[in-house]
């Protein structure tokens, strides 16, 4: 069996939002919506992963952000060769830089800081699966 490799070439935040009314003893929740979009023919792919912090308490949005970070493998594949770990690999990658983000951003806004705990993301691998395309 032929070893494939990855390595994350690329990362940015294209979107962030921080609602600075964040009541005193909220109860916060994370979602995560992950997205790819795969090119056969170099071998990029290019994951979009959006995080979002809700506020039970006011049934709002507090946290919003979008990370976009491009993944290059060690030669092109067919988008039903790219081996299974690589779905939750890429995001376990991706999550850190994430959370020192959102971290960062609230706690220069000098509010209630918003630290996002350490999380398993295996649950989001047939979710980043099924929502990845083929660009070429």
């Amino acid at each position: 069996m032929e070893e494939v490799a990855f390595s994350l070439k690329d990362y940015k935040f294209s979107k962030a939002s921080l609602d600075f009314n964040i009541p005193d003893k909220a109860s916060l929740s994370v979602s995560f919506n992950p997205a790819g979009a795969y090119s056969q023919s170099t071998g990029v792919y290019n994951l979009c992963f959006d995080v979002i912090v809700g506020c039970k308490e006011t049934n709002s949005d507090v946290v919003k952000v979008t990370c976009e970070a491009s993944f290059e493998f060690n030669k092109p594949l067919k988008l039903e060769d790219i081996p299974q770990f690589f779905y939750p690999n890429s995001l376990a990658i991706l999550f850190p830089y994430v959370r020192a983000f959102v971290s960062t951003l609230s706690l220069q806004a000098n509010v209630r800081p918003v630290m996002l705990p350490t999380i398993n993301l295996m649950g989001l691998t047939d979710t980043l699966r099924e929502n990845t395309r083929v660009v070429d």
